[in-house]
């Protein structure tokens, strides 16, 4: 058994001990570290089920109508509390999502985000976190089904950092993953993995750093075993070099690229590799008026007899504008590609590509301090040169948002 595997399970239940801490924080002299949030959205979509314009409606959903209103209630809170060298962060809220005519897609979430902020000495610190989020993912190809996707997303780390001279430091970490859907026919399967990581980082006096990182995991697909179609275990190699860039007070660069190597056991078929990355930029242009920008390159598991995997690519580009000290215009686009690759031995491949263009324009309104008013429009597209993956949705909504 790898150390990394004998470590997690000691870690895990780390963040839970956490949590009794937290009400001494809110006990604290400091009110400020504590903070309530409720929010309320409704939203109504064109195309809930993202179903393609070929598809027969009707047989799929029971209905002609694609559309539907979706109501959201949150509620939560956070606290952020620092004591000496120490920091602790929580962050949790519940989600109460509501389908106005398909109402068998109701469902509650709960999120949540702790974090530690750990530091024995000035020169050696680091992070333990846990979070989890559930969503839906309106990208998962299960249209034909009648239902949506909920992704649940769960993570546990244990990273740490030591100045050997304070221009260079040692990195490393343990980390576990969790990925699962709601649906059984999603081609992104359930994934479990726990690995490590380490590396060097140089941090030069302007704040400019570097690094690099080697990470390694042990992964299995949960309720999938080793046969001709399905792999059931797998290895996750990582090189990870980072650049993180601030060449002006209003400009800000983060860059990182990697290669990336999945063999599973016992099925070199189903295997993959190649170079991901990404790169963001901000630019304050003026006190009123910003804008983002980045690129994204994706490598990820997408299993069909067809198919092993699929690599591609997402820009996106965010103005921002604040027109007054309380109101905020925000547009983004994003555009995106992806191509199929890795069929079975025996089968023919699918030669699927998809591309996506996603456009929102949102407007938000601080009535007070503690009160946040926003209107939003959507346009979300996807093409396919193969049939019933392509689809068209529209939605417009309004949200209010009290944090006291």
């Amino acid at each position: 058994m790898s150390p990394h595997r004998k470590l997690l399970p000691k870690l895990l239940p780390v963040p839970l001990l956490l949590l009794g801490l937290f009400p001494l924080a809110a006990q604290a002299d400091d009110l400020d570290t504590l903070q309530f949030r409720l929010g309320q959205s409704v939203t109504h979509d064109s195309n809930v089920f993202r179903l393609s314009d070929s598809a027969n409606a009707q047989a799929v959903i029971g209905t002609s109508d694609r559309d539907d209103t979706v109501a959201v209630t949150t509620a939560g809170f956070k606290i952020n509390k620092p004591y000496g060298l120490q920091r602790f962060e929580f962050d949790a809220n519940v989600e109460d999502h509501r389908y106005s005519r398909f109402s068998y897609l109701d469902f509650t979430a709960m999120n949540y985000a702790a974090a530690w902020r750990w530091s024995f000495t000035p020169a050696l610190h680091g992070n333990l976190t846990s979070d989890r989020r559930e969503y839906v993912d309106t990208y998962a190809d299960v249209q034909g089904t009648g239902q949506i996707n909920r992704r649940t997303n769960r993570s546990t780390i244990f990273d740490a950092e030591y100045e050997l001279d304070g221009a260079w430091r040692l990195v490393g970490g343990l980390f576990e993953r969790t990925s699962s859907n709601s649906q059984p026919n999603t081609f992104e399967a359930d994934s479990k993995v726990h690995g490590g990581e380490a590396g060097v980082r140089y941090v030069y006096p302007s704040g400019t750093s570097m690094a690099y990182r080697f990470r390694e995991g042990k992964g299995e697909y949960p309720g999938r075993f080793l046969s001709p179609v399905f792999a059931g275990n797998f290895t996750d190699r990582e090189h990870e070099f980072r650049f993180d860039w601030a060449p002006s007070a209003k400009t800000t660069l983060r860059a990182k690229v990697a290669h990336f190597d999945r063999d599973h056991d016992g099925l070199p078929a189903r295997d993959f590799s190649g170079v991901t990355g990404q790169l963001d930029a901000a630019w304050a242009i003026t006190p009123k008026t910003s804008l983002a920008g980045g690129l994204v390159r994706e490598l990820a598991s997408y299993q069909t007899t067809t198919a092993s995997y699929y690599e591609g690519y997402r820009v996106f580009v965010a103005p921002t504008w604040k027109p007054t000290e309380k109101t905020a215009v925000r547009l983004r686009y994003d555009h995106g590609a992806r191509d199929f690759k890795g069929p079975l031995p025996g089968f023919a491949a699918s030669n699927r590509r998809d591309t996506t263009n996603l456009l929102s324009l949102a407007v938000e309104w601080q009535a007070m301090r503690a009160l946040k008013l926003t209107a939003s429009v959507q346009s979300d597209r996807r093409k396919s040169n193969e049939p019933g993956f392509d689809y068209k949705s529209n939605s417009f909504g309004v949200a209010a948002d009290a944090s006291f």
